[in-house]
């Protein structure tokens, strides 16, 4: 066998098991890129979410003077043309156009909540996303590692092998009669 076999084997081996490794690098910084990636657009989610419950506590505290400007001046123009608005159907008019426009600001209230729910379970959603990409890429690392160290396992058993095959001897030790070992032998 040719002497540059066994060192061929073994370079070769190195360089598997250092792709192998390096890709194994490479996966876990991609994923961290993309983990990255997604906390970024969750933090984005939870800013949306806060101001769409700030826009919608806000339109509702409008709506809120609105209404009362609105009953202000319903009992204004009743109390103008003398009807009494304490009691019977003026006071129940009154009451019924309260109940509807607390409705409303309440409405729009829930439409905010909602819409601030619904952001933060998007955002909560990019942030689960992040961590399975980090598993995935701690997974994709391990894996590198494991192939790295089968690389080069592979690589010392067929140069051993070579080596038994051709009489050459690791370490250059000999037998009683001053013969080379060959690896695989006492």
């Amino acid at each position: 066998m040719p002497p540059l076999v066994i060192p061929l084997i073994i370079a070769g081996a190195s360089v598997s098991a250092y792709t192998a490794y390096e890709s194994g690098q490479q996966g876990k910084r991609d994923a961290k890129a993309q983990q990255d990636l997604a906390e970024y657009n969750a933090t984005l989610k939870e800013r949306q979410a806060a101001a769409e419950l700030e826009r919608a506590q806000e339109e509702a505290r409008q709506f809120g003077k609105e209404g009362e400007a609105l009953l202000a001046t319903q009992q204004v123009t009743l109390a103008k043309g003398g009807v009494l608005t304490t009691v019977g159907t003026p006071a129940l008019l009154l009451e019924e156009t309260a109940q509807e426009l607390e409705a409303d600001r309440l409405a729009i209230l829930k439409e905010g909540y909602l819409a601030e729910s619904f952001r933060l379970s998007e955002a909560e959603g990019l942030k689960f996303g992040g961590r399975v990409a980090k598993a995935r890429g701690a997974a994709t690392a391990r894996g590198g590692k494991f192939a790295a160290i089968g690389s080069i396992l592979t690589g010392l058993g067929t140069a051993a092998y070579a080596g038994s095959k051709s009489g050459f001897s690791f370490g250059g030790k000999k037998d009683a009669l001053g013969d080379p070992i060959k690896i695989g032998t006492l």
